[in-house]
C-alpha cells in the first residue's frame, strides 16, 4: 500500500505510526516540516486516504492564514463531505455567511460558506485548507482585540494632579508682590465598570486671601461594547463634529471610534478588483510599494489600507504569482478631508439635557444629534439636528473625493429661534472646504470658507445672546460674525532646498463692526545638523465703535461711528543647533524678531536631558519693553511624581515657581503613585521584585513590594508588559514568566499579577561521610520529599526555601541501587556532611 511505503521512507516512523489508525485514518496531527527528504512535500491528501466518518478537530487555514482548531464532522461518501460546527463559523472571518446558518442545524457543509472557493483536507496533518475569494475575507488588525477579550478592570479611585506655586516679587513701585497657588485635579471612581469622572481646579491668590474651587465637568460614564459607544450622565460638554460645544447637564451617547479597528478610524479607499489566477497585488504611492498581498482567483478587496502621510493617487498592480501572464495596472484616485469616512463606516453622537453654562442661569432644555456615513470610496454624507423650545437648527452636508480636483466638503445649516422680547428670526450658514495634493507636490492641507447670513445664530450664540438680554438688558454682539476664510499651503523646493509654506486667515463681521486678517509666509531648511526658519507675518485689525458726545448747554447727545485700524509687519528668524551636553542630547536655539522694520527681541535658549532630568536656560532681551530676563527651569521624573522648579530674574521683577504633577491610585491592595498622568491605568504586581523597570522605562519602577503603576495603556488594543529586574539589587526573587498581555476599556483600572518565587536562596557546601562530593545534578529534597534545589559543581547545593530546612535529603544511589543520604540541621558557611 502507498501508506506503508511512505512509512518505510520516513525517519519519524514511530511518530507517524502512532498517528495512523487502520493504516490511513489519523487521530493526531504532526508537522510535515519535520519530515526529511521528499516526504515533507508529498501530497498527503490523496484519494487513497479516506477519513472514517465521524467527528474530528482540524486546524483550519483560510487563504493560508491559520484561524484555529475547529470541530468538524466527516460524512459518508467516496470523497467525503466536510461539515463545520455552525456555532464556530463566525470565527473563520469570512464575510456574509451568517445567513447560511439557518434551520438550527448543528453542522454545515463547509463548501456552502466559500463564495465559490474550494476546500481541501490533509488527513495526515489534520488540516483543512479553505480557498476563498479575498473580497469575502475579513482581515484582522494586528493590534486590535475582539470586544469579548476587553478587560473591564477592577474597582478603584484615582486622581491626576498638577500643582503649581508661583511667587512674584516686584522691583518697581507699579507692581505688587503676589503668591499664587494653582491645583488641577482630574479624578475618577471606578465601580463595576462604571466611571465617575470629576475635573476641578483650585486657585488661591495672595492679594485676595481667598481660594476658589471650580468644577468644569462631573459625570458618570460607561463604555458599552455591544453598542460600540460610551454613555455619559451628568455635567459635560456636547460633542459634535458640526455644532459648537456647550456645557450642559444631561445624557451623552457617542459612538466610540477608539473601539473600532485602526482601518475603520481613518479614511482610505477600498481597492477592489478581480484576479484571474492566484496573484500578487501591489499598491504603489509616490513610486513606493505601500501594500502587498497574495490573493486566490476571484474578486478581491483591500479594506485595511492605512495612510502613509502622502495624498497622491494609488497605483494598483495585479500580476500572476507564478511570474507568467499579463500584468494588470489601474489607478485609484485618492484625496482626503477630515469629514470623510471609509466606505461602510459611520459615526454618530447624541446629547440631551439642559444648558448648564458656568456663570449663567440659563437652563434651556435641548436635544442634539449628528450622523455621518461613508457611502463609497468617494462620497460621505453627514447631517445634524439641534432642537429646543425656542431654537431649532438642522444641518446637511457631504464630502466628496473628485479625481484630479481633490476632496471637497460642503454643508448648509439653517437656524430658527426667538429671543426674549424679539420676533422669530431665521438664518443660514454655508461652509465649503477643499483639500488637494498636486503633482508638483504642492499640499493644500485645507482651504475653508464659511458665510453666515445676518440673522444666523448657532446654539451657543443663542444662549449667550439670551443671557445678555435677560441679565444685562442688551443684545450683545454674539451673532454678527459674517464670513471667514483660512488656508494652508506647503511646497517642498526639492532636495536640500527646504520647504515653503503659507497660511492665511481672515474674518469679518456684519455692519463692519470688526475684521481681522493674518498672513504668514515661512521658509524652513536644514544645513548639516542646523535647522533654521525664516517667517514673514502681517496682521491687520479693524474695529468700529460709536463715540458719544453730550452738549450740556443744549441737552443734546450726538453719536459718531468711528473706526480704528491697525496693521503690523513682523519678521522672525530662528535657529536650532543639536549638540551633546554632559554626554546627553541637548540643543541651543535662538529666535530674533523685528516689528515694523525695527529690532524687537531676541531669545537664546539651552535645552537638554540627563537621564530623568530635563533642564533649560532662556535669556531674553525685549527691546520694546526695555527689559532683560533670565529663566532657569528644571524637572525631575521620578517613579512617584514629576517635580519641577523655575526661577526668573528680570529687570523689573523676580519670580520663583515650584510644581508637582502625576497620579495617585487607590484600590483594595493599597495605594500607588506615578510621575505621569493618564486615562487607562494598569497595576503591575510582581511580589518581591523591587525597583524593577516596566517595559524598559526607567521612570516606571516597582516599589518595595513589587508593585508599579502604568498610566498610558492603550484602550481596546493589545498592551504587552515585560519586567526587567534591577541588576544592582541582590535579590533571591525569580520571575516565573515575563510577558503578559491585556486590552483595557478606556478609563479602566486593570490588575496584572505576575507569578514570582520569593523564597530565599541558600548556598551550601556538602560532602559525603567519606569526603566524596555529592552527585552533580541530583535533586535536593526536604523532609517531606518536596524538591527545593539541586547539587551544582563542586558538590555545592542551591536550595530555595522560606527558611533553612531542618533536614535535606539527596539521592546518592545508582541505576541499580536506591540510596539516599541526609543532612541534619544544614548551615551556610560550613561543610555539611550527608550521612
Amino acid at each position: 500500500m502507498k501508506c506503508k511505503a511512505l512509512i518505510r521512507n520516513g525517519l519519524l516512523v514511530n511518530s507517524i505510526g502512532a498517528a495512523l489508525y487502520s493504516c490511513c485514518v489519523f487521530g493526531e496531527s504532526f508537522n510535515s516540516s519535520l519530515l526529511v527528504g521528499s516526504a515533507g512535500s508529498m501530497d498527503w491528501n490523496n484519494q487513497a486516504m479516506v477519513m472514517t466518518p465521524g467527528e474530528y478537530e482540524f486546524d483550519v487555514y483560510v487563504n493560508d492564514e491559520w484561524k484555529g482548531k475547529f470541530p468538524f464532522k466527516v460524512t459518508n461518501g467516496k470523497e467525503g463531505t466536510l461539515q463545520i460546527q455552525a456555532s464556530q463559523i463566525s470565527m473563520l472571518d469570512i464575510r456574509d455567511i451568517s445567513s447560511t446558518a439557518t434551520g438550527g442545524a448543528e453542522y454545515i457543509d463547509i463548501d456552502t460558506l466559500l463564495h465559490g472557493g474550494k476546500s481541501s483536507l490533509k488527513p495526515g496533518e489534520m488540516r483543512v485548507n479553505l480557498e476563498v475569494p479575498q473580497a469575502w475575507v475579513n482581515k484582522s488588525d494586528r493590534n486590535w482585540v475582539a470586544p469579548e477579550k476587553w478587560d473591564q478592570g477592577i474597582n478603584g479611585l484615582y486622581t491626576n494632579y498638577n500643582l503649581n506655586y508661583y511667587s512674584f516679587h516686584a522691583k518697581q513701585a507699579d507692581y505688587s508682590n503676589t503668591d499664587n497657588i494653582y491645583l488641577s485635579l482630574n479624578s475618577g471612581l471606578n465601580l463595576f465598570g462604571w466611571h465617575l469622572i470629576d475635573n476641578s481646579t483650585y486657585m488661591r491668590y495672595s492679594n485676595t486671601g481667598k481660594g476658589y474651587w471650580r468644577n468644569s465637568t462631573r459625570y458618570l460614564e460607561r463604555p458599552f461594547a455591544s453598542l460600540g459607544a460610551v454613555l455619559r450622565i451628568g455635567d459635560a460638554y456636547t460633542s459634535s463634529e458640526y455644532f459648537d460645544s456647550i456645557r450642559f447637564r444631561g445624557v451623552t451617547l457617542n459612538k466610540s471610534r477608539q473601539m473600532l479597528p485602526d482601518r475603520e478610524q481613518v479614511y482610505m479607499p477600498v481597492i477592489s478588483g478581480v484576479a484571474n489566477t492566484a496573484s500578487i497585488v501591489n499598491v504603489y504611492q509616490d513610486g513606493h510599494v505601500i501594500y502587498q498581498i497574495t490573493v486566490p482567483p476571484g474578486p478581491f478587496a483591500i479594506r485595511d489600507l492605512m495612510p502613509t502621510g502622502s495624498r497622491s493617487d494609488l497605483t494598483v498592480e495585479v500580476k500572476n504569482s507564478g511570474g507568467g501572464g499579463n500584468v494588470e495596472t489601474f489607478v485609484v484616485p485618492f484625496s482626503s478631508i477630515p469629514d470623510m469616512l471609509r466606505p461602510g463606516t459611520s459615526d454618530w453622537r447624541f446629547n440631551a439635557g439642559e444648558v448648564n453654562v458656568l456663570n449663567s442661569g440659563d437652563d434651556t432644555r435641548f436635544m442634539q444629534f449628528s450622523y455621518t456615513r461613508g457611502m463609497n470610496n468617494y462620497w460621505t454624507l453627514y447631517s445634524g439636528l439641534t432642537a429646543s423650545s425656542d431654537y431649532q437648527s438642522w444641518l446637511a452636508g457631504s464630502a466628496v473625493s473628485i479625481p484630479w480636483v481633490g476632496s471637497v466638503s460642503g454643508s448648509m445649516e439653517q437656524a430658527r429661534y426667538q429671543l426674549p422680547g424679539d420676533e422669530k428670526r431665521s438664518g443660514e450658514k454655508y461652509t465649503i472646504s477643499w483639500s488637494k495634493y498636486l503633482p508638483s507636490r504642492t499640499n493644500i492641507t485645507l482651504a475653508s470658507y464659511y458665510y453666515r447670513t445676518q440673522d444666523y445664530a448657532s446654539f451657543s450664540d443663542y444662549i449667550a445672546t439670551k443671557d445678555n438680554i435677560e441679565y444685562y438688558g442688551y443684545n450683545g454682539i454674539t451673532r454678527y460674525s459674517k464670513q471667514a476664510f483660512s488656508a494652508t499651503v506647503s511646497q517642498p523646493l526639492g532636495e536640500n532646498y527646504g520647504r515653503l509654506s503659507l497660511t492665511a486667515y481672515w474674518r469679518d463681521y456684519w455692519n463692519n463692526r470688526k475684521s481681522t486678517k493674518q498672513y504668514n509666509l515661512s521658509y524652513s531648511n536644514k544645513f548639516n545638523s542646523v535647522n533654521y526658519t525664516l517667517s514673514l507675518r502681517r496682521s491687520e485689525y479693524n474695529q468700529s465703535y460709536y463715540d458719544y458726545d453730550y452738549d450740556s448747554y443744549k441737552g443734546n447727545q450726538s453719536s459718531y461711528l468711528r473706526s480704528q485700524r491697525k496693521s503690523e509687519n513682523s519678521v522672525y528668524l530662528s535657529l536650532t543647533i543639536p549638540m551633546s551636553i554632559f554626554d546627553s542630547p541637548g540643543s541651543i536655539s535662538t529666535r530674533t524678531s523685528f516689528q515694523q522694520g525695527k529690532y524687537a527681541s531676541t531669545d537664546l535658549s539651552v535645552n537638554g536631558t540627563k537621564q530623568d532630568v530635563d533642564y533649560s536656560l532662556v535669556l531674553t532681551n525685549d527691546n520694546d519693553a526695555k527689559t532683560r530676563s533670565a529663566d532657569l527651569y528644571g524637572s525631575w521624573d521620578t517613579s512617584w511624581s514629576r517635580l519641577s522648579a523655575g526661577l526668573t530674574e528680570a529687570s523689573d521683577y523676580r519670580q520663583m515657581s515650584m510644581g508637582a504633577s502625576g497620579s495617585l491610585l487607590a484600590w483594595s491592595g493599597g495605594v500607588l503613585a506615578s510621575g505621569s498622568t493618564g486615562r487607562s491605568f494598569v497595576i503591575v504586581d510582581a511580589p518581591g521584585m523591587k525597583n524593577a523597570t516596566i517595559n524598559g522605562d526607567s521612570s516606571v519602577r516597582t516599589n518595595a513590594s513589587g508593585k508599579a503603576l502604568v498610566t498610558n495603556a492603550v484602550a481596546y488594543r493589545q498592551n504587552n508588559f515585560s519586567i526587567d529586574a534591577d541588576e544592582k539589587q541582590d535579590s533571591d526573587v525569580d520571575l516565573l514568566g515575563n510577558i503578559m498581555h491585556m486590552a483595557p476599556y478606556e478609563g479602566s483600572i486593570t490588575y496584572l499579577k505576575y507569578q514570582t518565587d520569593t523564597r530565599r536562596l541558600f548556598t551550601l557546601e556538602a560532602r559525603r561521610e567519606n569526603g566524596e562530593p555529592l552527585p552533580f545534578g541530583t535533586a535536593v529534597l526536604d523532609g517531606n520529599g518536596e524538591n527545593l534545589g539541586y547539587v551544582s559543581q563542586g558538590s555545592q547545593l542551591y536550595v530555595k526555601a522560606e527558611q533553612m530546612p531542618q533536614r535535606l535529603k539527596i539521592n546518592v544511589g545508582t541505576r541499580h541501587k536506591r540510596e539516599t543520604c541526609v543532612i541534619e540541621a544544614p548551615k551556610e558557611g560550613v561543610i555539611n556532611v550527608c550521612r
